[in-house]
C-alpha cells in the first residue's frame, strides 16, 4: 500500500509519522511518505493513482481546491466543505472526501454531547467544513470580516454574530479555526465570562497550547488542543484507504510527544 500527504511546502507534515506508525500497529505493508508538488505535476500525480501506483492521498495546502478537477466525484462531506482533504479509489473512480470536520466532531464527542450552544470563530475553509460536520444547528459563527460570517451561516441557516459582540458566557462548546494563535502571542479575542467545564478547542497545534487555551485553562475550561482535528482527519483518511479503525489516543500521544520535543 502506497500512501502520501501533498502540498507546498510539507517538509513541516508530521502526517507520515502518524500514518506509518498505524500502518504497523495494524500489520499492514506499506508506506506513507510526504510530497511536495508544484501545480503542473498535480494530474499526473493522480493520473499515477488511477495506475495503480497510489493508494490514496492527503491534500493539504494550497490544493484543497486546486485538486477538485482531477477527481470524478465529492462526496456530501467535500460537497459541504468546499474542499478536499483525502482521496482515495472506489470501482477505478477517484473519490474526493473532507474528513477534517468530521474528524474534529467524533474526537470532541469524547468531551461533550452536544445538547449546547456552540461557538465558532472563523469564516474560512476549516470552519466551513467543521459546521457542516456538526451534529446541531445551534451554531453561531464569529469572524472579524463580518460579511463573511453572514454569508457563511447563510449557507447553513446558523446564526452570525460580530466577534466583539459575542457573549461568551453563553456557549458550552466553543471552536477557534483561525490562524491567529499561531505565534504563541495572540488570540482571536478575549474569553471573559467563560463558564468552567466549558469546551474550548483550538485547531493549531503548533503550538499545542495557544494564548486562547491558556487563557481557557486558567477558567477551568476543558481544553482542547488542535492534535485533536489532526489525528481525528487522519483516522478517517486512514478508515477509508484500508478498511481499519486506528486508535486515535495513541496517535494523540504519539503527535503531542512529537511536538513536544
Amino acid at each position: 500500500m502506497r500512501l502520501a500527504v501533498i502540498g507546498h511546502p510539507i517538509a513541516h507534515s508530521l502526517s507520515p509519522v502518524l500514518h506509518e506508525q498505524w500502518l504497523r500497529a495494524s500489520g499492514l505493508f506499506g508506506r506513507y511518505e510526504a510530497l511536495d508538488v508544484t501545480p503542473d505535476e498535480i494530474e499526473d500525480l493522480f493520473q499515477q493513482m488511477r495506475d495503480g501506483v497510489w493508494d490514496g492521498f492527503n491534500v493539504t495546502i494550497p490544493y484543497k481546491e486546486a485538486v477538485i478537477p482531477y477527481l470524478d466525484t465529492l462526496d456530501v462531506a467535500a460537497e459541504a466543505a468546499g474542499a478536499v482533504n483525502t482521496v482515495y479509489k472506489r470501482d477505478g473512480k477517484l473519490i474526493g472526501t473532507n474528513t477534517d470536520g468530521a474528524g474534529l466532531v467524533a474526537a470532541l464527542d469524547r468531551w461533550t454531547d452536544w445538547t449546547g450552544h456552540v461557538l465558532v470563530i472563523g469564516a474560512g475553509g476549516a470552519a466551513r467544513g467543521i459546521i457542516s460536520a456538526l451534529p446541531t444547528r445551534d451554531v453561531t459563527v464569529t469572524n472579524r470580516t463580518m460579511e463573511r460570517a453572514e454569508r457563511l451561516a447563510d449557507a447553513f441557516g446558523i446564526e452570525a454574530q460580530a466577534l466583539t459582540d459575542v457573549e461568551i458566557a453563553r456557549y458550552d462548546v466553543i471552536i477557534q479555526t483561525t490562524s491567529v494563535g499561531m505565534d504563541g502571542v495572540d488570540s482571536p479575542r478575549s474569553l471573559k465570562g467563560l463558564r468552567q467545564n466549558t469546551v474550548v478547542c483550538d485547531i493549531i497545534y503548533r503550538p499545542l497550547v495557544t494564548p486562547f487555551l491558556k487563557e481557557a485553562a486558567k477558567a477551568d475550561a476543558k481544553i482542547v488542543n488542535g492534535t485533536a482535528m489532526f489525528v481525528g482527519q487522519g483516522a478517517l483518511a486512514f478508515e477509508y484507504w484500508t478498511g481499519v479503525r486506528p486508535d486515535q489516543l495513541v496517535g494523540m500521544k504519539l503527535i503531542e510527544r512529537l511536538l513536544e520535543e
